[in-house]
Formats: C-alpha cells, structure tokens, sequence
C-alpha cells in the first residue's frame, strides 16, 4: 500500500490512465493528464532548486490547475501551502514569512516572494524528482488559529491523509467514489475532499467558480454530476437537512464534524433517508483530518439521545484521555483528549516553542494535547465533552482568543486586553473584548478595530468591545474570563448623557420610539437606517465627540454610545450658525464643480441630472401649485442660483426670489395617456435639453392632465443643487407652500443657512478632512481589483438598459437584520449580494463596488436642499465565498468606509493617481435608494411618485435598490447596451435577488 499520496496516485495512472480524476464543470482531467501536467509542475519546481524540505504555498483559485500545482509540489518532494487568496493582507503576509518559502505558485504576486504560474510550470522539461517514500515526509500545511498570536501551521505528512482515507472501514472509498470538493483550501478537510478519491482511483468534482460556497443550489449543480459522497460541517448540515434533505437522498455516504453534532437534525436526516450511512468524524487539523470517526447506528438516534459519539480512533491512531497531570484517567472519567500515531503532525512551522508546549512525550509515546475533553462509555465509544482551554468556534471558524489579544494589543493604545465568548441572545456566541489603555481613556475603537482588519478574519473580530480601568483578575493572578463575560454583558450603570445632556430622551424624541431603553438594541427597536445617520450626526453635537455612523451600528445602544463618548475623540468642526454672506464670490462645493465640469463637457448628460414625476389624484389648482413651486424655490437659495465664471472658476451666485421665476409648464397629453407613459413623455422634453449653469436655474417644471382628477407633474433638477435626500425636503416644502396657497396665507420665510454657508465651510475644514482621512482609502485601494464587466463601446451614444424584479419585503427585513448583526446598515447585504453575483458570473473572488452616502454629517445640512452625496468603494475579498462570511466582510468594509467618508472620492483619485481609462477603482455599484416621497400633498389631493428612467448613461452597472411603503424593494439593475449583454444583465439581476434571499435565511 502507498506510503505518499502522490505514490498512490501514480500507481491509478498507470492502472486506469484514461478514468476521469477531476472535473469541474465541463473540463475533466484523466488520471493521465493529471500525473503528466504534475510531473512538468514538479520537474519545474527542481529546476528552481525546490526539493525535499521545502515549503511551497499555493494560490490557485479552484480548478483543475490548483490539483496540478498541489501534485506537482508532492511530487517534487516538497509540501504545498495551500494559501486562502480572502485572508486579510498582512495575515497571509504572516504565513509566507514562516513557511520560509523562496517561491509561490499563483495566480498574482502572494506574499512578497517571486511567484510563478502553472502554465509556465507546466511547459518545464527535465527529470522528475523521485522523492522517498516514507510516509512521514510532511505534505501540506495547514493554517488555524493560534494563542502564540499569529496563526499556526501545522506541518502534516502523507501517512495523515493516507490513514484516514485508505485503511478506515468507516470510509470505504473506492474506484467508484465522486466526492465533492468545496472546502478552503487552508482548511484539513479539503485534503479530505481532494486526496479521498483520487488515492482510491476516484473522482474529485471541484465545486464551480460560479458557486465557490457550498449551498442548495450549488450542492443541487454538483450532484447532477455524479456526486455521490460528501463532506459537510455540522452546521451545514444541519441547514440543508432544514431547507433540502431531499439532496442527500442520492448519497452513498456522508460524513460531517468540524462541530458538535445536533441529534436532532440526525433523527430528521434518518427520517427522510433511513439507509444513508453517515459518519461523524472528530479530529483537529494537528493530527490530519479525522481522529477517531463513528458510523451513526439506530440507538444514537432514539428519542431519548442528545449526543452523537465521536467515535473510535481510525487506524494508526492512539487516543488517551489524561487528567490534568497528563495521567491516563479512570474508565466512565471525562479526560482530556491526547492523540498519537501516524497522523500526527510534524509540529508548527517555525514555531518549536508552541511545538513543544502541545505534542508531548506520555506513556513512552509522543502525543498531541488537544484541549478537548471526553469520556469513554462501556460500549468503548468517545463522547465529546467540550474543551479544557479557551479555545472556540465563531461561526464554524476555531478562534483562539490569545490570538485575537495578541493582535489587539499590538495597536499602540491598546495596554491590555481580555477575548472571550458572549451569549448576547440564545445561541449567538460572539467574540466580547474588554481592553485598557496607555492613556487610561477609550480608544479609538474603529481605528482599532481597522488595525486588527489586517490580520484577523472576519470572524476572529469582536463584535462587543468595552473599556475598562483593570481587568478583572481570578485568584491565580490571571484574567477571570468569567469576570470578563459578566462585564461585558452587564455594563456597569453608566450615565445615558455624559455630557450633561438628555441623551436617552434626546433619541427617543428624534427617533420616535417613546418606549425605548437605554440598553436597547436600536435596530432590533426599529431604528432604520435614515435614523441611525440622523442619529450619528445630532450626537456629535449633544456629546462634544466625534460620533460615525460606524459607531453607531457597532454599539447600538443609547448606554454604549455614551459610555464610548465620553473619552471619545473630539468631535469635528460643525456648521456654524448661519451669518451674512461675505461679499465677492462664493465658491462651488467640491461636488458642485465636479457637477459643473462635467456639465461643461457633456452638455445635458442624463447622469448630471434627475427627472421626478408625481401623479397628482384629486382636485388641483394648478395655478396655487405653481405659487407653490415658486415658493419652495425662493425658500432654498440653491435652488436659485446660477455659476458664472469669476476670473479663472465659476462661483456661486444666488438670485433674488423675483429674478428667479419659472414657469409651471402645461403639456397636452395625448387622450387616454397612462401615468407611467404621461411621466416618460414629460420627462422627454427634459432629458433633450441642458441646463445653462451660467444663467439658468437648476430647476424646471412640467404638468400634464390625464383627466380631471388625474395630472402628471414632472421636475427636471440638476445635481448640482439637488441629490436624493433633497427630494423629500423639497416635497415636504411643496406640500406646506401649497396649503398655504390654498388658504391665502403667506409664504413661509426663507431659510437663513444656505448651501453657499455649507460651501464655505467645505472650503475651510476640507483640507483637515483629507489629511485625517486619507491615509484609510491609501491602505484600502493600495491595489485596485481588476475589471470585472466586459469593456463598453466607445462608440455612440451610450444607451441605458434595465431590467426591474420586486424584493418581498421579509426577505428584505431578514436581510436587513442579516447585516445589522454583522454590525453593518442594510446596503451592506446589497453590496454583499451584488459583489457574489458579479463574482460568480464573471469567475472572479475578488469584487470593487461603488456605493454612496449621504454625506450629511452635520444635523444643520438635514434640512437643506443641495448635493452633498460621496462615492465611497468597497472592495470584496472572497466574493464568491460562504454569503454569512461575505456579508460579514461587506458590513466591516462600509462601516469602516462610513468612518472615513468626508473626504470627497475625486481627492482620493487625485492622491493615489492610478491609472485612467475606465473608473480607476471600480465599475460596477450597488446603491441602496431613500424611499420616494408619496401620500397627501394638499386639499384633498395625493402624490405618487413615477418613475423616468434616463435614457442614457456612463455607469457600466449599477444595482439599485429602493425601498417601497409596503416595506418590499424594487431592485434595478441599469447598464449600458454596448456593455453587459441582455442575457448576463438578467442573470446578474436574478443573482443579486436570490443572493440577498440567502442572507435572509442566514446564508
């Protein structure tokens, strides 16, 4: 029997060269292939000098070249690091440094060290290495995480893989066996997944670059081609038993672990598929894949069960359970789990203190501690008991809060901390923190929690963060975690309004919830996301500190939100009280004169402007309505103002009220005319037509009759005085000034704060806000993603397409609450849903999305009418990845991007100056819209908004959702005609609808 894995392989190409090996999708490898491709990759590698000893990591994404290159490295003698290309930068970074390597295989630059692809591997002549064939060479490197506070490496041989796979009667795999391969690849179980068949003469299906994470649907793909074995986590499992048990009719076998097995989804599988065999496998990756597996009987699932056993070790393994003197334990006595044999791994790379801290000498033998506690029962079978250390799982990933300290404690105003779980509601175990600090105040959580972004995976991220004057220490001497949990979970009492204000009354006031308690979680109490940006900007000014949106899905309590206030940084400058205008000119907001040269360059471009249309039911005095429409224009100076040049630059020059009178337009319509037709015509009118910004004012104005009680209004604004917050303000103002119309009373007076106060104040606080802020978008766009969207024509007009699918309003909650529990607002889960369809209709992990913000973080500017939205980007890792994990990393992504937002995104472009051409960073985005405004506008009349599309555009794609009063969202995907074709549009589209269902149902 074969002692290497590629010795076991080998000896089925010779046998059986033409059987399939590998498959994925349509492409296939036959056994002959693959050991031929393997032996160029393996010959190439010698003629670079790698051979035995050496550690080569491996950043192929999932395909049939990834099971060449890994070959190929075994075959040369050396072992393969299979590299996680979604891990944080400076994690993989970490690993690359410790593995010692000289060279990669990849993809894309990994690590800083000199990597070479597998074609240019594969085209290598020379003789192929013959390496020894022990068995107890090491063969992989696999990476989790570790307390020493970097990830560890476990160094695992042949004979690990090969124990488990080829002489375990539990798992009798054969020349027959298709066994899915889904796992990432860092993880032991894909040595699982990859090596069980193919060192049985098998086949391996790698899972579709379209699907990259495993669920339904992909599994349903998978299976419809010849899947007949599988691996799934327990809580995988635990899922599809839930959604789709019929999938695992079709298995011959199905082995599942990672996790504590529920009995009760067991009893459930059984009852769908009585004759499936299922194995529960334990192991942890220092002893290689499986420990000890167990074969589910009828009594482990008989109604009074509430525990599956882990089992019995598999062959050439040793398992005892020790006291904690690493004494062997009496019979029916819970011990700790220490393992031996073939399995066990080398060591951890580079690391022989925490080598020889965990794989010790007992009984004359070498073992490994695992930290697991178990007991043996009279029937010889091993009953998991929990864990003796610190160690956990966070949603399937092993976390080992020493690491996460370590990491924390290495930011400069972090002295010390303490990781440990929380229960903040039943069955969510989330990662809690309690730190001190060097200055005796908070710290600068966010930044902090950016820092760490670096290294730690999403899931390693604390999502309760808490300073403290000491940690709690235990009789020892050492942290008392216990303490730790408790404070963490019960704050001590802290004042509401540390500043001396009313917080908690302030925000119930603003938020309209009466009932609402300090230790409230505002998003489970109703706060929408409008509120929580209302709420960001109102605290800085009660507090005196700088509060963001970021803080405040991050601590979602009025209580926390003081308590961090009050050792916060200071807040920033805000608008101040409203003056006389200097004499001489005004400039133009950064926006405004984006808008304004975009305007000198492509006159009348649909992208500059919006067309809003109302269909007006009810009796109408048009003539008191356009009264109205001018009433509400000399309320809002910036909607009277015009950009003439002053020397070398326009300037902002607002018209008295009288020198700015528009007429309210009437169009014949032609008879029977529907109200979505009646808009389109209206708004034809506009879209041909530009606006002067030298002598015009940025707003028009149209109505149409359909009947006598139906109209059609339809306004033409332009977005340098106007952006989507501004339609409802402008709507409330249409409103009041037409019901005063209506009763003969006068106008309302004009508002004292201008947008011309606001572009000042840009003018003098913009160069802080670049300096402060910078530095962020220089860490997070150091280097840009690719594109992903097929490149338009640059010829013709660019036409706009786009296609339209209505969201039910539950999906939308689920997935609303989805991302507010990864600590992100609800357009986290669109990004999340967007960035997985495009990834995997395009066959990329990596995804850069535009999205927008309000950009109205000072409560002065919630009022005012004008333009003060920002681009912000979002880069995806990992796009096609698990959706929990995706949205997680979407939900960091926009808060830390919220906290940095004040800087406009042409000065982020202008600093990092990449290249030009199409949008440097990103050209796909996903925008989640305010709700339109709609109900009575006055005497008895309604508004309901219409929608007039543009007709043309530059935005390549663009993911647009808007929220409807029924609480659905009207999701639409726009793109340009000579872009993404009609087909792929569509798919996208159903993609992004089915992506956020997914994370509606928890992924």
């Amino acid at each position: 029997m074969a002692r290497r894995i590629d010795e076991a392989v080998a000896g089925h190409a010779a046998r059986t060269p033409e059987a399939i090996a590998v498959q994925q999708g349509d492409r296939v490898l036959s056994y002959a292939d693959l050991h031929a491709r393997a032996g160029r990759v393996a010959a190439g590698l010698a003629g670079r000098g790698i051979g035995g000893g050496d550690f080569v990591p491996v950043a192929v994404q999932r395909s049939p070249d990834l099971v060449v290159a890994l070959l190929g490295v075994l075959r040369a003698g050396a072992a393969y690091i299979a590299v996680d290309l979604a891990w944080p930068v400076d994690r993989l970074a970490a690993v690359i440094r410790s593995a010692g390597a000289g060279l990669a295989v990849g993809d894309r630059p990994v690590g800083g060290v000199p990597t070479i692809g597998v074609i240019e591997l594969a085209d290598a002549e020379g003789p192929v290495p013959e390496p020894p064939a022990e068995g107890a060479e090491a063969a992989s490197v696999f990476y989790t995480s570790g307390s020493t506070g970097r990830p560890k490496g476990v160094v695992a041989p042949h004979l690990g893989t090969l124990r488990v796979v080829q002489r375990n009667p539990d798992l009798p795999f054969d020349a027959t066996t298709v066994l899915l391969q889904a796992a990432p690849p860092a993880w032991d179980a894909m040595s699982l997944e990859l090596w069980a068949p193919l060192v049985n003469g098998g086949r391996v299906v790698l899972l579709g670059t379209a699907a990259p994470a495993l669920d339904a649907a992909a599994l349903r793909t998978e299976l419809a081609r010849g899947v007949n074995t599988l691996w799934l986590t327990s809580s995988l499992c635990n899922v599809l038993i839930d959604e789709a048990p019929e999938l695992l009719g079709g298995l011959r076998l199905l082995m599942t672990g990672g996790e504590r097995l529920s009995a009760p989804h067991m009893r459930k599988l059984a009852a769908h598929h009585p004759d499936l065999p299922v194995v529960n496998g334990y192991g942890p990756v220092e002893s290689t894949i499986f420990a000890t597996t167990h074969r589910i009987r009828r009594e482990d699932l008989a109604a009074e069960s509430t525990e599956i056993p882990i089992g019995r070790p598999v062959p050439e393994t040793g398992i005892l359970l020790l006291d904690p003197d690493r004494v062997p334990v009496a019979e029916g006595e819970i011990g700790e789990i220490a393992i031996s044999g073939s399995g066990l791994g080398a060591g951890y790379l580079g690391d022989p203190d925490e080598t020889a801290r965990r794989f010790v000498v007992v009984a004359g033998q070498r073992h490994y501690l695992t930290g697991d506690l178990a007991l043996r029962g009279d029937d010889g079978l091993l009953r998991f008991r929990g864990r003796a250390d610190r160690q956990l799982k966070i949603r399937g990933v092993r976390v080992e809060p020493g690491e996460v300290e370590a990491v924390f404690t290495t930011y400069p105003e972090i002295a010390s901390c303490a990781v440990v779980p929380v229960e903040r509601a039943p069955g969510r175990v989330e990662l809690g923190c309690a730190y001190t600090t060097v200055h005796g105040g908070a710290a600068d959580e966010s930044a902090a929690r950016e820092f760490a972004g670096r290294s730690l995976l999403p899931a390693m991220m604390p999502t309760l963060f808490r300073h403290v004057p000491v940690l709690p220490l235990g009789a020892t001497g050492k942290t008392d975690d216990a303490a730790v949990a408790l404070l963490l979970t019960t704050a001590p009492a802290v004042s509401a309004d540390p500043a001396g204000t009313d917080l908690l009354s302030r925000v119930r006031d603003l938020l309209a919830l009466p009932g609402l308690g300090a230790d409230d979680d505002l998003v489970e109490a109703g706060a929408t996301s409008l509120d929580l940006i209302r709420l960001a900007g109102r605290a800085e000014g009660w507090l005196g500190t700088r509060v963001t949106i970021a803080d405040i899905y991050r601590l979602r309590t009025i209580r926390d939100i003081g308590a961090a206030a009050r050792n916060g940084p200071t807040a920033g400058p805000t608008l101040p009280a409203p003056t006389a205008l200097p004499h001489g000119p005004i400039p133009l907001s950064h926006a405004q004169f984006r808008f304004w040269m975009a305007e000198q360059a492509a006159p009348g471009a649909a992208d500059n402007m919006i067309v809003a249309a109302y269909l007006i039911t009810g009796p109408l005095d048009r003539a008191a309505l356009g009264d109205a429409i001018r009433d509400t224009i000399a309320r809002h100076a910036v909607l009277r103002t015009v950009y003439p040049w002053s020397g070398d630059l326009p300037e902002q020059r607002i018209l008295a009220p009288d020198e700015a009178l528009i007429d309210l337009a009437e169009v014949a319509l032609p008879e029977g005319t529907e109200p979505a037709a009646a808009a389109e015509l209206l708004g034809a009118c506009f879209w041909k037509t530009p606006f002067d910004l030298v002598e015009d004012v940025p707003i028009r104005a149209r109505i149409g009759r359909l009947d006598v009680r139906r109209h059609v209004l339809c306004l033409n604004l332009h977005h340098i005085a106007f952006d989507g917050w501004s339609e409802s303000l402008l709507v409330d103002d249409l409103r009041a000034s037409y019901r005063r119309r209506l009763a003969g009373t006068p106008p309302a007076p004009v508002g004292a704060t201008t947008f011309a106060h606001y572009s000042l104040w840009e003018s003098r606080n913009l160069p802080g806000w670049i300096r402060g802020e910078l530095p962020y978008w220089r860490r997070t766009l150091a280097y840009p993603v690719p594109p992903v969207l097929p490149a338009p024509s640059l010829d013709g007009e660019p036409v706009r397409r786009e296609s339209r699918v209505r969201v039910p309003a539950e999906v939308v909650r689920r997935a609303g609450r989805a991302a507010a529990d990864m600590g992100g607002p609800p357009v986290s889960a669109l990004l999340a849903a967007t960035g997985r369809a495009l990834g995997r209709q395009f066959g990329t992990d990596d995804v850069c999305l535009g999205t927008a913000t309000a950009g109205r973080f000072d409560p002065a500017l919630e009022s005012l009418i004008g333009y003060f939205v920002n681009t912000l980007a979002i880069p995806l890792t990992g796009a096609t990845r698990e959706p929990g994990a995706l949205l997680a990393r979407a939900a960091q992504r926009v808060t830390e991007a919220l906290a940095h937002a004040r800087i406009p995104f042409d000065e982020v472009v202008r600093a990092l100056q990449p290249g030009r051409g199409r949008h440097p960073f990103f050209q796909a985005w996903a925008v989640l819209q305010r709700r339109r405004p709609t109900g009575e506008l006055a005497g008895g009349a309604m508004l309901t908004p219409l929608r007039v599309p543009p007709p043309t555009t530059a935005i390549e794609l663009m993911v647009e959702a808007e929220p409807e009063p029924s609480g659905e969202w009207m999701l639409t995907l726009l793109h340009r005609a000579d872009g993404l074709g009609e087909q792929a549009a569509a798919q996208v589209l159903e993609a992004v609808h089915h992506g956020l269902a997914e994370l509606g149902h928890g992924g």
